[in-house]
């Protein structure tokens, strides 16, 4: 068997681990999900040390779960501006770390530190230790960041830079294990020392790098798979221990394409590694082995290496489900001490691959009245709406105002931990604002197994009922656990005057007592700290699938051109209008009352329909990703054939209008019709709903007080719509 050179990529800072109990490993990039460097301008944090702060220890911090440190419970700790925590709950003092470190703690980066207000250019920089929770039970994480602390003295000597902010993180994880991490950033002095580690009671036992003070492991990329990260486990470091860092196996090969499994591994072991085997097999089959050795693996993941299984996977038939199973053994001769971590196996599909749908994505954002840096994020979907269309479906959750709902506080509560916040297809939590734009265009480029269709809408004036199916059709093989989902959003929503509860909070006014958080140049800088009349968008009504879609309606494997459906029914309750003591208008709130321009909610003109289908996983929420998805407006309710014919039976005059226009239609018997007439952008400007006989029929609309403009009128009979234009002049 021929023996293969790979490509290393080497870590720098190595560690040595001295003690009994906790063994550090280098994973950089593996943070847990929700969790990003910029939170300390978010609200929902708890700060544990703000500036001006000088050898002190915080209050108390309350952990969401039992944090198992050397095999004690622990729920509280403090945090010191000295770069550690400690469960002493007798400690009155902050220490400054050496090689002596403070009993009972978990010091990140142990130095004579300080937090206080930084001068320029970075008098903008958060200057704070706090504190917030990302993930759901079992599976939690505590995260206690220090952001913008500096070095006791630096600023004797101003201007401050980067080099001279710290930023750096601990990371307590939920279980019986008491794994915790140490997460580095591109922020402080590479060239500072200080103490990296852990103490247990009475210092019986500690884990320190090396066994004095060690350089900061700075980080140069801002991107938080960059960031470096230290795992402490606590038990007995294997000799050998072969881990992978990454796979690279998708969920779907073209049936006829020639497959070679890569990735990256690590040797998380306390001794080098010289040689190791790469295995696969294909449903329980045959193993293909292949030796990789003249290397130099080294110890505690300070060191990562790129694989390449040279012997293709050539089989599998078109829509062909195989069970994909990939490991790591034999490191040196030896036995690989933690199998677990070495282990790989999937599912993978062999279709034609030509997934030619065009893939609509769907971004779902937690949101409220009350959150300040919210209009912020409501800017960037409608720029994302007006440059990809409906191409992205957005989706407003909004928690703790008068627009919450039990299916949006269901969804918020799985994946939103801040706001604003959002997710993409339920696959991509995006974190930052900043990104959003360029994530949406990413994964939209990336085509779609499946479409999608928004068909049968139908919206019952009298009874106010909106029904629709959500239709969806394959373009090759697929499978997974599919279901068929639906929600039902709002634009314009507004509400009376009504700080935080329907009135926007908005941060990034000239007004806002601790500043503009965009300055002068933002789009909301001349709006108002409070903004009543403002129009909330995208807003979630409904989930009428419940969050996660409708199951049982599709197999497993399901192939080309086949189609699914699943009905819909919501209830749109009765039109509600606002009023206000005061006139402002703006391209983001209205509070002028006039004729036909005061509603707030429930306006069928405003109304999206949506359909999604979605591959659900029972066990983690993490792993529903949207496949494809629609939507439409409601207001669309037939096609252009049947508006066609129904249009001819009915006509306005004069059109152009002024004070007034007829409308007149013939009926086969006597029935009650809807005449709803809405200006350009939507607004429902008057309803008349009537009782007509068979035969002509003529009503009269009075159109004095409105502006001139296109309009629209739709008239409602039975399940039918007719729609004409209508010029006021």
């Amino acid at each position: 068997m021929r023996s293969l050179s790979l490509i290393f990529f080497a870590f720098i800072c190595a560690v040595s681990s001295y003690g009994q109990s906790y063994f550090a490993v280098r994973n950089d990039g593996e943070i847990p999900q929700g969790y990003y460097l910029d939170k300390v301008y978010d609200f929902d944090k708890a700060i544990l040390l703000n500036q001006p702060s000088n050898q002190v220890l915080s209050a108390e911090d309350q952990i969401p779960f039992t944090f198992y440190f050397y095999n004690t419970p622990y729920t509280k700790f403090r945090a010191s501006d000295n770069g550690y925590i400690t469960f002493n709950e007798n400690a009155t003092s902050s220490e400054v770390p050496d090689t002596i470190l403070p009993e009972n703690s978990i010091v990140a980066f142990g130095k004579d530190l300080k937090l206080q207000k930084l001068p320029a250019p970075n008098e903008g920089v958060g200057t704070q230790v706090y504190s917030y929770t990302v993930g759901k039970a079992p599976n939690r994480s505590h995260i206690i960041q220090y952001y913008g602390a500096s070095l006791a003295g630096d600023l004797l000597i101003p201007p401050i830079n980067n080099s001279s902010i710290f930023a750096f993180a601990i990371v307590l994880h939920e279980g019986p294990e008491g794994r915790f991490d140490l997460v580095y950033s591109p922020y402080g002095n590479r060239f500072s020392k200080g103490s990296i580690g852990c103490s247990s009671i009475a210092n019986a036992s500690k884990t320190l790098f090396r066994d004095s003070l060690v350089f900061l492991p700075y980080q140069f990329s801002f991107n938080v798979n960059d960031f470096i990260v230290y795992q402490f486990h606590y038990g007995t470091q294997s000799k050998y221990d072969l881990a992978f860092k990454e796979i690279k196996v998708e969920k779907v090969y073209p049936f006829n394409s020639v497959v070679n499994f890569k990735g990256k591994m690590a040797n998380w072991g306390k001794n080098a590694v010289q040689s190791y085997t790469v295995n696969y097999s294909i449903n329980a089959g045959d193993t293909i082995s292949y030796l990789i050795d003249q290397q130099d693996l080294l110890p505690n993941g300070e060191s990562g290496m790129v694989f390449n299984h040279p012997i293709s996977w050539l089989s599998g038939a078109l829509g062909s489900l195989n069970e994909v199973n990939i490991w790591l053994s034999d490191p040196n001769s030896d036995t690989d001490g933690v199998a677990a971590n070495s282990h790989y196996n999937k599912t993978v599909l062999r279709n034609n691959n030509t997934n030619l749908a065009d893939r609509n994505v769907l971004i779902e954002e937690g949101t409220g009245a009350w959150c300040g840096y919210c209009p912020d994020a409501n800017l960037i979907i409608n720029a994302a709406c007006k440059q990809f269309g409906r191409r992205v479906i957005p989706i407003s959750y909004h928690f703790d105002d008068s627009m919450s709902t039990d299916d949006g506080n269901l969804f918020l509560s799985q994946y939103i931990n801040s706001y604003p916040d959002a997710i993409i297809d339920r696959k991509i939590l995006l974190g930052s604002n900043k990104t959003w734009i360029d994530e949406l265009n990413s994964r939209m480029n990336i085509k779609a197994p499946v479409e999608v269709y928004i068909q049968n809408k139908v919206f019952n004036p009298q009874t106010r009922v909106i029904s629709y199916r959500v239709r969806v059709k394959f373009v090759d093989y697929w499978y997974g656990v599919l279901r068929i989902g639906s929600a039902v959003t709002e634009d314009k929503v507004r509400g009376m005057a009504n700080p935080f509860i329907w009135s926007q909070n908005n941060y990034y006014s000239k007004n806002n007592p601790s500043g503009a958080a965009g300055g002068n140049t933002h789009p909301m800088y001349n709006e108002s700290v409070v903004i009543d009349g403002y129009w909330h968008e995208h807003v979630q009504k409904a989930n009428p699938s419940g969050v996660w879609g409708i199951p049982n309606l599709m197999p497993q494997l399901v192939a080309p051109n086949s189609e699914y459906f699943a009905d819909f029914t919501y209830t749109l309750p009765p039109a509600s209008f606002v009023s206000y003591s005061s006139d402002y208008n703006s391209e983001f709130c209205s509070t002028i009352d006039a004729i036909g321009q005061n509603e707030g909610l429930h306006i069928p003109a405003n109304i999206n329909l949506i359909g999604f289908v979605e591959e659900y996983d029972d066990n983690d929420v993490f792993n529903r990703p949207i496949i494809n998805a629609a939507s439409a407006p409601l207001w669309d309710l037939v096609s252009v054939k049947q508006m066609n014919v129904l249009g001819e039976a009915l006509s306005l005059y004069p059109n152009p209008a002024a004070e007034q226009f007829k409308v007149q239609f013939n009926l086969a018997s006597s029935t009650e019709i809807a005449i709803e007439l809405y200006s350009m952008n939507g607004q429902l400007m008057q309803t008349i709903i009537q009782n007509c006989s068979e035969g002509q029929n003529t009503i009269v609309v009075n159109t004095q007080t409105y502006p001139k403009g296109l309009y629209t009128l739709k008239m409602v009979l039975n399940d039918k719509v007719i729609v004409k234009p209508l010029v006021l002049q």
